[in-house]
């Protein structure tokens, strides 16, 4: 299933209102042929929580989980668990999954998974430099949504605030990243998130086990 994305498909998250939520760190998964109670099971979520006051930069972080006709998606604040490689092996066991995560020190990363298997995944910065079974799987849809580059040796980019960045009315580059991103997941998994999800209130669930979970908390990439 593919469904046609671009990124200003996603442009509504780098307005004034998501300022808080990138700055936190956001971690999104989609997973296509998994209900809400699946991946409930598969991450092993707790009781969920009330208290918004929870999350606090290094933990616990929260996730909420969106139903969707085809799949459903994971919503988390304050994390990055979509790029950890054991959360997404599990997600995508019998389904396909693709995750964007944006932690709250400014790296953006990617993941795509299949049967249990990550496909390709990649650091925002370099979307060229991918890992995985077939890391250029996804290399099409990258040129096509215009990913921008970023040049460590450009004084430009080196100086660039990353405050500034992420409240700019103009989006920069590491917020039209995030779109490119969040479309690439889209693209692949046919599911979608919108302003109208993020606005219903849903229980939310502590996710930092999932950090500890084997000892591996170090992103795919």
């Amino acid at each position: 299933m593919s469904v046609e994305a671009a990124a200003d498909s996603y442009k509504w998250i780098t307005h004034e209102g998501y300022a808080g939520l990138r700055v936190s760190g956001l971690s999104v998964i989609f997973v296509r042929d998994r209900d809400h109670s699946s991946l409930l099971g598969a991450l092993g979520l707790p009781i969920p929580v009330d208290e918004a006051s929870m999350l606090t930069p290094g933990g616990p972080f929260i996730a909420s989980v969106y139903a969707h006709p085809a799949g459903a998606t994971v919503v988390e604040r304050g994390g990055y668990v979509g790029a950890l490689r054991p959360v997404m092996e599990d997600l995508s066991t019998g389904a396909v999954a693709a995750s964007v995560s944006r932690t709250f020190e400014t790296d953006i990363y990617f993941a795509y998974a299949e049967d249990g298997e990550v496909i390709s995944a990649l650091n925002i910065d370099d979307p060229a430099v991918r890992r995985g079974r077939s890391p250029d799987a996804i290399a099409a849809h990258i040129a096509d949504l215009g990913f921008p580059t970023f040049d460590d040796d450009l004084e430009e980019d080196e100086d660039e605030g990353e405050e500034e960045d992420i409240y700019a009315a103009v989006p920069g580059k590491r917020q039209l990243a995030l779109c490119c991103a969040l479309a690439l997941a889209t693209r692949l998994t046919g599911l979608r998130l919108t302003e109208d999800q993020l606005a219903v209130p849903l229980p939310r669930y502590p996710t930092s086990s999932l950090y500890s979970a084997g000892g591996v908390a170090t992103p795919i990439v």
